[in-house]
């Protein structure tokens, strides 16, 4: 007679729950396995946007740091010539488009991949040394934001528009250009480390 308690009921019960144990602790491994895998896939995806935007970002600096150091060469033309000065006063003030006739810049860097990756806390599972490439980058780049915007405020300030200070404005123009083609210098080497450490 097999009872709960004899020797073979019991050693069926303990089998039972053993299978059973094991199952649950199986089906928890996977299931986290799986999560880490899907974790992982996002990651990936996440990094591989990031990177887009970085190359994006890095065509758009190779295309604008040449065109801001001719600028430059135009600048100290004029501040070296009066004559070529005149050219640039109209009837409003001075006309800053003679010295750069597509404006600023057309392109913007894009920080859209970075920001989702901020806000959804995947940047976390990156290695160190990656992360902190990828954050350089950014971060360069908001410190060339900043010099455009005040560009922009400069050149667009009554003082930058006084004919009688042209030479002072000219001169203050080329600093903050100056500026500008440094950052973009620092910018473009940071986005190549970027991907440099984001393709090892």
């Amino acid at each position: 007679m097999d009872t709960v308690f004899s020797k073979n009921g019991l050693a069926k019960y303990a089998l039972e729950a053993g299978l059973i144990v094991f199952s649950v602790l199986l089906a928890l491994f996977l299931d986290q396995a799986l999560t880490e895998r899907r974790e992982l896939q996002a990651v990936d995806e996440l990094v591989g946007h990031i990177a887009g935007e970085i190359s994006e970002n890095l065509v758009i600096v190779n295309k604008w740091l040449p065109y801001h150091e001719s600028v430059i060469v135009k600048i100290d033309a004029h501040l070296a010539s009066p004559e070529l000065q005149k050219n640039l006063i109209n009837k409003t003030g001075i006309n800053y488009f003679v010295l750069m006739e597509d404006g600023f810049l057309q392109d913007f860097y894009s920080v859209s991949a970075w920001q989702l990756a901020m806000q959804s806390q995947m940047i976390s599972k990156l290695d160190f040394d990656t992360k902190r490439k990828i954050s350089k980058g950014y971060y360069s780049q908001e410190y060339v934001d900043g010099t455009l915007q005040r560009l922009i405020d400069f050149t667009f300030s009554r003082d930058a528009m006084d004919k009688a200070q042209l030479v002072h404005s000219l001169t203050l123009l080329r600093r903050l250009m100056q500026e500008l083609v440094g950052q973009e210098y620092i910018l473009r080497r940071n986005y190549q480390e970027a991907l440099a450490g984001i393709n090892k």
